[in-house]
């Protein structure tokens, strides 16, 4: 019964519930399981936009909510159906990106988030280059 209220309960979780939009994105509950990076860009608005791009063509990738600096998008793992959350917000007077992808289940994600997030700004970089 346990098992069940929390198994159901992390997947049923809002977006809302994951960021201040106000402020920066939340830090990393557990560093095992959870990354957090600060991207520098030339021009944020086109970036932002290409990394829209960029989830809405990557497999198991799925935007929940958009805002006009915020994205959440969930990833779905191919076997086990495990859901992890990305979020990105953008600081667009600095350029920066706060980037985090975190698993909702488990304490030990065997680096999945961190390449994730990895290969979201290389794919991003190879837009510009």
């Amino acid at each position: 019964m346990i098992f069940c209220e929390i198994l159901c309960y992390s997947i049923t979780l809002n977006a809302s519930e994951f960021t201040n939009m106000d402020d920066n994105l939340s830090e990393c509950k557990l560093i095992t399981n959870c990354t957090f990076q600060t991207w520098k860009v030339d021009d944020s608005e086109k970036a932002f936009n290409e990394l829209i791009q960029i989830i809405e063509n990557t497999p198991r990738l799925e935007i929940i909510k958009t805002e006009k600096y915020y994205i959440h998008a969930i990833a779905t793992s191919r076997i086990m159906k495990f859901i992890d959350d990305i979020e990105i917000k953008n600081l667009n007077k600095d350029n920066i990106f706060l980037v985090k992808s975190s698993s909702r289940l488990g304490i030990y994600d065997l680096g999945v988030n961190k390449r994730r997030v990895n290969t979201l700004r290389f794919r991003l970089i190879d837009i510009y280059d």
